[in-house]
């Protein structure tokens, strides 16, 4: 099982009580000079935003405040939320979607990158209705990629391919030759398959894309009969009897008061607990850990495995303690999937981690920075939950408006990035690297890759050893190089059996030759010249000062003094040249 570390605070959210109906994705324009923007239909709800006079808007469904007052749900740019329906201006049915020149125009305003759009355009033929937002993060890709290939952040399945499986320090035991097991079964990722989910442009298809779909509570769609399609053929299919209380509920709706409480999508929650828990449910789901009977939890929060307990356990035993706030001590069902879901929605929903992509990735700053607050470590969760959710959906449903907000960096590649598919492991470390006849600077480690070494001005070559650590890998750059005098920059690529390299950098420098200047040459010229001649008298005649070296060169006759009799042997030496 992954483990899944959470740790939040409680929000509430109000739920929409009113009727709501498909606008069937009308266009309108604000009449107002501005707008305000809001979470619900209503002006008690909080403001998410505003649109100002003028502004295209998209109208994704239409619904009634408690006291009758009509509300738009829109969408323009990156804002989506509720406005009075008494400042939108309807300009068009849009009952057959925008036309392919209009969403053309609108990729091109949301800032989608090129690479995006091909996807894109396929999604528009396919759902018209549905809204792509592109989030844009503010966050360099490389950057990014770095922070999460930190050794346990991303975590597959020891079984997996050898090519998904991290080889950097901390992740394998090269004397060993095993991976080290982080939580339990799982294994450190490789930077390729984290790259491959990483990047959205992967999974921008109708299936895949639900993982960019906006986890809020939406109760204009999100209902209980689609719960139910989500807990089909589950153990959560039907009721259940809380043991405490005795008390009888369904767990479709269940999960729907959940999502009322919490803010969260009820089909998130369900789908969440269906991937974590299974068809057939665990221990924890069950109120049947040893030691913890009727103990629930249903979100896995605090369930990671350690030296002494397992990772049902350490989740029985958070579910054991006490705070009101998530309802705790979780000694029902019932408790367990509404408290979860608060805990959920407060931790991730209301920090801007509102879609499954950014749960696994924490790319936006919550208050909690970047990078660590991510709901799981298996790099392909978020994967699966989207299946779950894609399945969930009637075909009504996802023939209606649908917000998905896809994540764009800043400097990202401009082409995909490959799934892995190698079985041969991802081994590109050198075994030894050495330079003849001298030595290399720092001394070789295999997870070092930049070098330096230095020889002398008479060393017109050097031979580069290098040996592969895996018995697949091969090497290129080794062998006799040439030498130009100054700096020598020499590149040996280790390439692993799945393919990837890693580059080793040895920079060398030849020394120059020493230069030795003849006699008479005062100036240092390399030249004899009437220069150098002249440089003699006017010393001669207290004008100039040479030094040491200059006033060696001076003295022709080597009688240990600078004066005309010099200058004139000078003279007599070029003339005869």
């Amino acid at each position: 099982m992954i483990s899944y570390i959470l740790s939040f605070a409680i929000a509430a959210s109000m739920a929409a009580s009113c009727l709501t109906v498909s606008a069937a994705n009308m266009m309108g324009s604000c009449t107002a000079d501005v707008l305000n923007v809001r979470s619900g239909a209503g002006t008690g709800y909080s403001k998410t935003g505003t649109v100002s006079y003028g502004d295209s808007l998209t109208i994704l469904s239409e619904t009634t405040d408690s006291s009758g007052a009509k509300w738009y749900k829109i969408s323009c740019g990156s804002v989506t939320g509720y406005v009075s329906a008494a400042y939108v201006q309807l300009t068009s049915s849009g009952s057959q979607g925008s036309s392919d020149a209009d969403f053309e125009s609108y990729m091109t305003k949301q800032g989608f990158p090129e690479s995006y759009k091909p996807y894109l355009r396929t999604l528009h033929e396919q759902h018209p209705k549905w809204i792509f937002t592109a989030q844009k993060l503010g966050v360099d890709w490389n950057t990014a990629l770095k922070e999460e290939c930190v050794v346990g952040r991303n975590l597959v399945h020891s079984s997996a391919l050898a090519s998904w499986k991290s080889m950097e320090k901390g992740a394998y035991d090269f004397n060993g030759g095993y991976w080290y097991g982080l939580d339990g079964s799982w294994v450190a990722a490789s930077k390729e398959i984290i790259m491959y989910y990483m990047d959205p442009r992967n999974f921008l298809n109708d299936t895949y894309i639900f993982m960019f779909e906006n986890q809020s509570y939406d109760p204009s769609y999100q209902t209980e009969s689609g719960v139910k399609t989500i807990l089909a053929d589950t153990f959560m299919s039907g009721s259940y009897t809380c043991p405490d209380t005795k008390k009888k509920y369904t767990y479709s709706q269940t999960f729907m008061d959940a999502a009322k409480k919490s803010g969260v999508s009820p089909y998130h929650l369900a789908s969440r607990c269906r991937n974590e828990q299974g068809v057939n449910g665990a221990p924890q789901s069950l109120g049947t850990v040893k030691g913890y009977e009727n103990y629930f939890n249903f979100f896995d929060i605090q369930a990671y495995a350690t030296s002494t307990m397992t990772a049902a356990e350490m989740g029985c035993k958070y579910a054991k303690t006490t705070n009101p706030t998530y309802l705790l001590p979780w000694t029902n069902q019932y408790k367990s999937i509404v408290g979860g879901s608060i805990f959920l929605g407060t931790g991730y929903i209301t920090k801007g981690q509102d879609t499954l992509y950014l749960q696994k990735f924490d790319m936006v700053d919550g208050g909690n920075g970047l990078y660590y607050h991510q709901y799981m470590t298996c790099v392909f969760g978020q994967a699966n939950e989207a299946i779950s959710l894609k399945n969930a959906y009637s075909q009504d449903i996802l023939n209606s408006a649908m917000e998905f907000k896809i994540p764009v960096y800043n400097n990202m590649p401009d082409k995909l990035c490959p799934k892995p598919t190698s079985s041969g492991d991802n081994n590109n470390y050198l075994k030894s690297l050495s330079v003849s006849g001298t030595s290399i600077s720092p001394k070789f480690d295999k997870f070092t890759a930049s070098y330096t070494a230095k020889v002398n001005a008479e060393v017109s070559s050097v031979t580069v050893n290098a040996n592969p650590l895996g018995k697949s890998a091969k090497v290129s750059g080794k062998g006799k190089v040439s030498l130009k005098t100054g700096e020598n920059t020499v590149k040996v690529t280790c390439t692993a059996a799945s393919g990837v390299k890693r580059t080793y950098t040895i920079k060398i420098t030849r020394k120059a030759a020493s230069q030795t200047l003849q006699q008479g040459d005062v100036n240092g010229d390399k030249y004899l010249t009437v220069v150098d001649a002249l440089l003699m008298l006017r010393y001669n005649a207290g004008k100039t000062k040479l030094d040491s070296a200059q006033l060696k060169r001076a003295d022709m006759n080597g009688d240990g003094k600078v004066d005309v009799i010099d200058a004139l042997t000078l003279l007599k030496k070029i003339s005869q040249s």
